[in-house]
């Protein structure tokens, strides 16, 4: 936990030991702690929901297998891992996305955590100070609070911005509990909620969402008291909370408790994708953990000559000179006979970004998600008028069911948009998609009249940042066509904020012109 900020005055103890702060008037900081160190005690089976997720499973799995290294169960009091309370110094009133991943990366180093392993089980949540605004909270009203990743030099950082939630009445306010202690019911159902969705979806959005982008707390969000799936109140040894209930995939339901699934002795950590340039010192270390032994083997195979595993440590050291790609399968063996693997792609290249591969930042990059059954699209793409994302036989896509069709009419001009985070610690962003531009204007000598523009703009302002490109009736195409962009110029100094990728078609009524769009991807590298 970190108390951002001067705002929150000075600290103490109250007689649970909890850190108090002189302005907190609805006295939040300690609410957060005593809930965070209760998980795991009093039979608590809202946690025992989460121990169903795993991860090292193929994407599109709906199910884990035993021998998956599965979400941990929080030993008593020991999901509350430290506090620290950064009062040095004021926090920016209006923090910043990239401020806020500053302030994250500073809470690692205070700790301690400045290695891969160190990090690779911890949350920072970075909670801000009464009459605070961070990442324009009070303007835009569409949030309560949000966790997302950052690449740092101390390894990836799983991070929660957390505002003063009481300023804000529809942040759980009173939500289920009376009184002044029911004041504080947002930083137990929103704490749960972060909490729940760092533990499945770690790095956003790699890891458990469904096909909309939801994650395991979005789809049981809110859901009303005394309901199927509804809020409640959990009874932990440290207090009863208001907690939400979080998406069960075994049970197909949103649900408050779930049977433990425990974990193998022996465990891996998924290793990402990466690639490396050719003849230059490698040091990629393997994270494993072991409640049997200390007492550790590691090996690797699909290695390119000149690598090679270091057995006691678990580091690929060395350089090589093979070029492409290489399939590398993991193992750890400890003294009881227990093992487990990993693997992952190991590319070399002489040009190119290196690193780990970026995840796909965007939310149905096909447009597969179906309408539900008002109509209604359920996906992250915002369209000005239904039907834009279809999957109407009149054209057809590149691939799968759905597609983008703008130009359905002069009557109006089609847009389609969707906010993409730029994930703190990348330094390039790539943009593609498959078009194909279905002109109806059969003149000898046409001219553009039909158009298409993609651009990008700013999240809070709506400004446009940068016009992509337009495509007009002239730029008819035999099918679809693949088009690329390098966003890294447009978007370098917004790194670690959100940027919205916008398509916007004009017809003029003399000859229709249908601009199709599918496939999209957008990473980060």
């Amino acid at each position: 936990m970190i108390y951002w900020g001067a705002q929150w005055g000075t600290a103490g103890k109250d007689a649970d030991g909890y850190t108090t702060l002189s302005n907190d008037p609805d006295n939040a900081a300690p609410y957060q702690q005593s809930f965070f160190k209760g998980l795991g005690s009093n039979n608590d089976a809202w946690s025992g929901v989460l121990t169903q997720y795993c991860e090292n499973v193929a994407s599109g799995s709906g199910s884990c297998p035993a021998d998956a290294p599965h979400v941990g169960y929080p030993a008593a009091g020991g999901a509350l891992a430290g506090v620290w309370v950064d009062n040095d110094a004021a926090a920016p009133q209006q923090a910043t996305e990239p401020q806020i991943a500053a302030e994250a990366a500073a809470a690692a180093k205070h700790f301690g955590n400045t290695t891969e392993a160190q990090n690779r089980n911890v949350q920072y949540v970075v909670t801000t100070a009464h009459g605070m605004d961070p990442d324009s909270w009070h303007e835009l009203n569409s949030w309560c609070a949000w966790h997302t990743f950052e690449r740092s030099s101390y390894g990836t950082l799983a991070y929660t911005i957390m505002p003063y939630l009481t300023d804000y009445k529809y942040c759980g306010t009173n939500w289920i509990n009376p009184g002044p202690r029911g004041r504080l019911d947002g930083y137990s159902i929103l704490g749960g909620h972060e909490y729940a969705e760092t533990l499945t979806d770690t790095n956003a959005m790699g890891g458990w969402i469904d096909q909309a982008g939801q994650e395991d707390g979005d789809k049981c969000a809110w859901i009303t008291q005394g309901t199927p799936g509804g809020l409640f109140n959990l009874q932990l040894a440290t207090g009863a909370f208001a907690v939400q209930t979080t998406w069960d995939n075994d049970n197909h339901t949103c649900s408050g408790s779930h049977p433990i699934e425990r974990n193998q002795p022996l465990v891996v950590s998924t290793m990402c994708d990466r690639t490396a340039p050719p003849s230059q010192n490698v040091s990629v270390p393997v994270i494993a953990s072991d409640t049997d032994s200390k007492h550790l083997r590691y090996s690797a195979t699909g290695l390119p000559s000149g690598l090679r595993m270091d057995a006691g440590s678990g580091v690929i050291k060395g350089r090589t000179r093979d070029l492409g790609y290489h399939d590398v399968t993991v193992t750890v063996r400890d003294d009881k006979g227990n093992q487990a693997s990993t693997h992952f792609w190991y590319g070399f290249f002489t040009t190119g970004q290196y690193g780990c591969l970026g995840i796909e930042q965007i939310v149905d990059p096909g447009f597969e998600v179906p309408a539900d059954a008002k109509g209604n699209y359920p996906g992250w793409w915002s369209q000005s008028s239904p039907g834009i994302i279809t999957q109407s036989t009149a054209h057809q896509p590149h691939s799968g069911a759905g597609y983008a069709w703008l130009g359905h009419s002069a009557a109006q001009d089609d847009s389609l948009s969707q906010g993409v985070e730029t994930t703190p610690g990348y330094t390039r962003a790539s943009l593609s998609f498959w078009l194909h531009v279905d002109s109806t204007n059969t003149n000898t000598a046409p001219t553009a009249q039909d158009s298409l523009t993609l651009e990008l703009d700013d999240q809070y302002s709506g400004k446009q940042i940068a016009v992509l490109k337009t495509w007009s009736n002239l730029d008819a195409t035999n099918g679809y066509v693949p088009v690329s962009f390098d966003l890294t110029p447009y978007v370098a100094p917004e790194f670690g904020s959100t940027v919205i990728v916008k398509f916007t078609s004009h017809e003029t009524g003399a000859a229709q012109t249908a601009f199709l769009v599918d496939d999209t991807s957008l990473r980060l590298s």
